[in-house]
């Protein structure tokens, strides 16, 4: 009764008016009843029913009451329990995958998943309800197929360690993999207790120990390169007691487990890596990276406290001890292995406050309101001027540039650097208004008399859109570009940054992109810019890659500034020993220094200022500003004077001197004349240089003239006052700024150690940061710990980067009150080339997880810049792509450069597609599932690599491209059996996959499309256009013709092959080098008809030219002027 009415009243739920509650109700007292009265018959029944009865009977339960009473007592519970709530579930959640995940089809599909069930999915749609559905789908989504790409490391590695129980029942390993290791131990070593309000431990650390003792040299340099946040797998093998020999897909995902023999499958995080002795050779500072000592390693791990608390609860229910029983480790390559950071951050970002976007982009960003609403002119933050520096190369190109002006006003003779400024004329509301363009000129201030302060100006002629582009990137809000092969999207994003960095010098800038590649190119450009190298900076391991003299890694910008310290104080301690002051230690230390440029050093400046104004611009009063421009010599008229200082000057006493003198002085003051002042020969000698105009007052009075006694000489032009000024004012800045920087190094001289210098550099020092996006969800967490704060942000490569990969380097720092410091964002990329890469089939059909932002916002209909001019490709080759753009034309260079007008040596045409057959009775082949190969096809590249080598084309200028992994490691082995062992020939600039080489390019691209029964993944019109756009000047394709022609989506290519012969067409006659024949005219082509016949020409050709060479040789006319040889 007491239950029924907490219901009512707490619950607000009446049992009389529940119809379950009722019946449940009414068969308790029912029940209740017919106990009792069952209780009162049996006591009746009973023959010691006469004894006295109790005064308080004692009430009978029954089952139906206590199955009512239980649910009533749940309800209350329920309702006045805290609930669940979905975030802390997530947070309680483990990051690294177990083996009840890995292995469950149902919660991760087998990579071809055909539909016949349903997935238990979210959806990556157009549209989110907020921030954190975003974030909670995204999350779950990335969680399962980074869980699908570890099934797959599993299955591949596992089976080649030959797990096998010995005769004692333990398991051994008798086989060796890349990537896996047996585990010699493992040890906890720290437990840290729950933080408040949690229950799981804080942080958990352990040691695994590992034994590299014979392992091949190559891989054991790759376990001691683990760093800090790679992650390990520590796995619990049981061998079966038969163990399997069958084919590894012939087995379901859930048979694997069973057929291996995995228990248990647990991650963990490598903090540091040590060698036997100790010495922590993970260190990520290279200078400080010992060479590890010994076989034995040590690695110091963080697992998992969510699943360590789990599996500390399971020992408590009665199962098994996990950590003891692990006796396997494996590892992964690095770069696919950072999906614990981007789940960990994902995770924080849904409960952190620091989770904002700007308020002009939210809106957009969720997929609500007007899909435009961040472009720039629709902001209030429009920016009505702007200083586009060297964007420009003359007038003309003003005029060119904005083609929708109402009027562009440019005054005669105006040279760069310009400034715009951009009046509207009208103003209609949704529609962008028309402007006045109103330029100006302006002249850079001289910077220093040495060569190297010039500043490096742009070459680029940008088109219209490119200049349109470059306006919005430099105005606050979102800006989209599309940019088409060859389009200059790294030149359009390079400027912008230029133009960030001089108009808004208290910002900083982070540049993202996907891939390493993409990020070097765009910081070899930058670094040719009018940019100071000490304020870039390059987070990440991809500065290895960088072909650049300077290491712009962290470390190794700390050690520039440690250089640049010794150099600039070495510069000071110059300029004071011209100023006569030795031995002051000026330059022990940087505030020496600049108590030295505040007391001497400007004060000199002050000085010479102030000698110029006494002096006059035509130095009429050049012996006022002059120190020592007389010497005072007496004017002694009266002959008693004259007597007197004669006798004196030949008198020998001193006391006759003494009274000699005083008359001499006594008569000179009756005399009452004034002194006379002789002219030095310095004085003398600048009135002569004024006089001829050798000199100006200025150049004679300069105070710094011996230190820049090392720039170039004359260091005055002596052409005019102004020009000589000019140069003065220059040599001052020049040492401003040279002090400006001793006071930038000065941080770093007061800082010890090199994780403070580092992180001051990040923090404070640095203005354009560039990292990758997975670097950008890496290093998240420490760079909102430091306060780390930017401005902008510009990311390439967008259409290949995940949803939530784009997100993340948009946060990487605190909110300020709730509001998101961004000021611009621009996403660079082509929506028609490949998308992220997604491996299981089911998350990227189902899920849409290969939908990116930028894709996301194209489907949105938000504006974007098309830039619509390519100067990569020859405009034939250009034309097989330039079709899925709009309006895509060609840069005067490709129609007017020889190079690109002359036909390639040796080949009759720029682009064909050859017919492969059958090579050997056999078209593609599959030594594994879905590893594709074709003989014949790698023979025929491989081959046409070899004839071009002959005729003299450089080996890094050519690169072999394949649709599939299986090809890409068949044409390696015919290179390294056929010519990589012959200098003559050597191996192309590269073999990969067409995917692995997007956003890179060559001048020479040869591509092997692999398959003849099925068309497969090149249905994807966006891999056949990454695949048609790699070259500049040849593109020659391989494969099965009447298979790719009757495919609808790669009609617009293959009809355009059609029109050229399907036999590769060769002219043996040219001679290597370059060709007279123009690009299009074909000589006396020979059409090879297959593989057999190119290596019997192959053959002959080498047989001819070495014939040449040794007649050559014999006539004694030195060696063959032209060939591979001759490089």
């Amino acid at each position: 009764e007491v239950l029924t009415v907490l219901c009512a009243k707490v619950c607000y739920l009446d049992v009389s008016k529940d119809p379950t509650l009722k019946g449940m109700e009414d068969a308790a007292v029912a029940a209740q009843e017919a106990a009792e009265k069952a209780e009162v018959e049996k006591e009746q029944a009973d023959p010691q029913s006469n004894r006295p009865k109790k005064k308080r009977k004692k009430k009978v339960k029954t089952e139906e009451e206590q199955r009512f009473r239980e649910l009533l007592v749940e309800i209350v519970v329920n309702r006045l329990e805290r609930p669940s709530l979905q975030q802390d579930d997530i947070e309680k959640m483990p990051l690294y995958p177990t083996e009840d995940l890995v292995w469950d089809p149902n919660l991760v599909p087998e990579e071809h998943y055909t539909g016949d069930y349903s997935l238990a999915l979210p959806k990556l749609n157009l549209q989110f309800l907020t921030i954190h559905d975003y974030l909670l789908r995204n999350f779950n989504l990335y969680r399962l197929e980074s869980t699908y790409e570890i099934r797959g490391d599993l299955t591949d590695q596992l089976p080649r360690t030959r797990p096998a129980l010995n005769q004692d029942g333990v398991t051994e390993f008798h086989g060796k993999a890349r990537m896996a290791l047996p585990l010699q131990g493992l040890e906890v070593m720290n437990v840290k207790r729950p933080k408040v309000g949690e229950t799981v431990p804080a942080e958990v650390r352990a040691e695994v120990k590992i034994c590299l003792t014979g392992v091949l040299p190559q891989i054991r340099g790759e376990w001691d390169q683990l760093r800090e946040h790679d992650v390990i797998f520590l796995l619990c093998i049981q061998a079966p007691e038969v163990p399997y020999e069958g084919k590894i897909a012939d087995l379901s995902v859930s048979e694997f487990p069973e057929r291996f023999g995995v228990v248990t499958l647990r991650g963990a995080e490598v903090t540091e890596l040590l060698d036997e002795e100790g010495n922590v050779i993970s260190d990520p500072n290279p200078a400080e990276r010992k060479t590890p000592v010994g076989d034995n390693r040590i690695l110091r791990v963080l697992l998992d406290p969510a699943q360590y608390h789990a599996d500390l609860e399971s020992v408590a229910d009665g199962k098994r001890e996990v950590y003891s029983s692990l006796n396997l480790v494996l590892r992964r390559k690095p770069k696919e292995n950072n999906f614990k950071a981007i789940l960990q951050t994902i995770r924080s970002l849904m409960s952190s406050e620091d989770t904002v976007v700007p308020d002009w982009l939210h809106d957009l960003f969720l997929g609500y309101g007007d899909p435009g609403a961040a472009q720039y002119w629709k902001l209030p933050t429009a920016l009505s001027k702007i200083d586009f520096r060297d964007t420009f190369i003359d007038q003309d190109h003003i005029l060119e540039s904005f083609p929708d002006a109402e009027n562009i006003e440019i005054p005669d003779d105006l040279e760069r650097p310009f400034r715009l400024e951009f009046n509207k004329v009208t103003s209609e509301v949704g529609k962008r208004p028309l402007e006045n363009v109103v330029a100006t000129a302006y002249r850079l201030p001289n910077m220093g008399p040495y060569p190297e302060c010039k500043p490096r100006e742009n070459k680029v002629r940008f088109t219209p859109v490119q200049v349109e582009a470059i306006r919005a990137g430099v105005n606050p809000g979102l800006t989209m570009v599309v940019g088409p092969p060859g389009t200059g999207k790294t030149d359009t994003a390079v400027q912008v940054v230029n133009l960030l960095f001089h108009n808004f010098p208290d910002q900083k800038i982070v540049l993202v992109a996907h891939s390493n590649q993409a990020l070097n190119d765009l910081f070899e450009k930058i670094v040719a810019l009018d940019i100071p190298e000490r304020y870039l900076l390059r987070l990440g391991r991809g500065i290895a890659e960088l072909d650049s003299k300077q290491d712009f890694s962290k470390w190794g910008r700390v050690n520039h500034m440690l250089q640049r310290r010794l150099e600039l104080l070495a510069k000071v301690e110059k300029l004071a020993e011209t100023f006569g002051l030795v031995g002051e230690d000026v330059a022990y230390t940087c505030e020496n220094a600049q108590h030295f440029f505040l007391h001497h050093v400007q004060y000199k400046w002050a000085d010479f200022q102030r000698r110029l104004a006494s002096a006059g611009k035509e130095g009429a009063n050049i012996d006022k500003a002059l120190p020592n421009a007389r010497k005072r010599i007496q004017k002694l008229k009266s002959p008693k004077a004259k007597k007197a200082k004669k006798e004196a000057d030949g008198a020998e006493g001193e006391g006759e001197e003494k009274i000699e003198d005083e008359d001499a002085e006594e008569e000179e003051e009756k005399a009452d004349e004034p002194d006379e002042w002789e002219e030095t020969e310095e004085l003398i000698q600048a009135r002569k240089d004024l006089k001829s105009g050798k000199k100006t007052v200025a150049s004679i009075l300069f105070p710094y003239g011996e230190f820049f006694a090392d720039s170039l000489q004359p260091l005055f032009p002596a052409t005019s006052y102004a020009a000589d000024m000019d140069v003065a004012d220059g040599c001052f800045r020049y040492l401003q700024k040279m002090f400006q920087e001793v006071e930038e190094c000065h941080a770093f001289e007061l800082l010890r150690n090199s994780h403070d210098r580092g992180n001051y550099l990040i923090t404070t020092h640095a203005r354009i940061i560039a990292m990758t996006c997975t670097h950008a969800a890496l290093t998240r967490s420490t760079l909102v710990n430091l306060n780390f704060k930017y401005d902008n942000l510009i990311m390439e490569e967008s259409a290949q980067i995940l949803e939530v990969e784009t997100f993340i380097p948009m946060l990487l720092q605190q909110s300020d009150q709730g509001v998101s410091r961004l000021k611009r964002v621009m996403f660079i990329g082509d929506h028609h080339q490949l998308p992220p890469v997604v491996k299981n089939r089911a998350f990227q059909k189902y899920g849409h997880l290969d939908q990116s932002l930028y894709s996301r916002f194209v489907r949105l209909k938000t504006p974007t810049v098309d830039l619509n001019l390519q100067g990569r490709a020859r405009a034939q080759i250009a034309d097989l792509y330039s079709w899925r753009y709009k309006d895509l034309g060609n840069l005067s260079n490709v129609l007017t450069d020889k190079r690109y007008r002359a036909a390639n040596a040796g080949l009759s045409h720029e682009y064909q597609f050859i017919n492969v057959d059958d090579f050997e009775g056999q078209g593609e082949s599959q030594p594994t599932p879905h590893f594709y190969q074709n003989l014949g096809e790698a023979e025929y590249c491989v081959a046409l690599f070899m004839y071009m080598r002959l005729l003299g084309y450089p080996a890094n200028k050519i690169s072999i491209l394949s649709t599939y992994n299986g090809q890409k490691a068949l044409i390696r082995d015919v290179i390294r059996q056929r010519c990589a062992w012959n200098p003559l020939f050597g191996e192309p600039s590269k073999v990969t996959t067409v995917d692995r080489f997007q956003g890179q390019q060559n001048d020479f691209i040869i591509v092997s499309l692999v398959r003849t029964n099925h068309v497969g993944h090149l249905r994807d019109v966006r891999r056949l256009v990454v695949t048609m756009s790699r070259s500049r000047y040849g593109l020659y394709v391989f494969g099965r013709f009447g298979l790719f022609e009757n495919c609808f989506e790669l009609a617009p290519v293959f009809t355009r092959f059609a029109k050229r012969p399907r036999k590769l067409s060769l002219e043996m006659e040219e001679p290597a080098g370059e060709t007279e024949r123009a690009c299009g005219e074909i000589g006396k082509p020979t059409l090879v008809k297959d593989v057999h016949h190119m290596w019997a020409l192959l053959q002959d050709r080498m047989k001819a030219q070495f014939a040449s060479a040794a007649q050559v040789v014999a006539s004694g006319s030195g060696p063959v002027a032209s060939g591979p040889a001759s490089e």
